[in-house]
């Protein structure tokens, strides 16, 4: 089943990535300053429920063990990660951040535009990871189009 986009479904998508893609790359980019930012988005593992640790949670092809879960509600999911690596974790945060509180459809349809201009700056096993993290996120998405 192809879910059917409306033009505006994805906007509060596009708009956080954006804000998100203004403060990572800022006019006076500098290397040093992303890696910094995105490990103090990871410092801050508060609102992941430790008891969700388990292999069910488990995302596969990341570099470090991360964990995904989500809880939906009124039609939108919201997620939560943990990884013990800071900048893994960082990466993890902005994907949380761009799809929580979205529709499962507009998980499927917004692409991360904003892991593309990142990726440029990170290992390919940083890549993979965030790959591997979207693509769990639409398999959860995909599991909650009929709900």
């Amino acid at each position: 089943m192809e879910p059917t986009v409306c033009p505006l479904q994805n906007s509060g998508c596009l708009e956080k990535q954006d804000k998100i893609i203004q403060l990572l790359f800022p006019k006076k980019f500098n290397k040093d300053v992303l890696y910094n930012t995105l490990m103090s988005f990871g410092s801050d593992k508060s609102n992941f429920d430790r008891n969700k640790v388990s292999q069910d949670t488990l995302v596969p092809g990341c570099q470090s063990d991360l964990y995904l879960y989500e809880i939906y509600c009124d039609g939108r999911l919201f997620f939560f990660t943990y990884t013990e690596a800071l900048i893994s974790s960082g990466i993890a945060h902005l994907f949380s951040q761009v799809y929580s509180g979205e529709h499962p459809e507009t998980i499927l349809t917004c692409k991360p535009i904003f892991f593309e201009k990142l990726s440029q700056y990170l290992s390919i096993g940083r890549v993979n990871g965030g790959d591997s993290i979207y693509m769990r996120m639409k398999q959860i998405a995909v599991r909650y189009l009929t709900s």
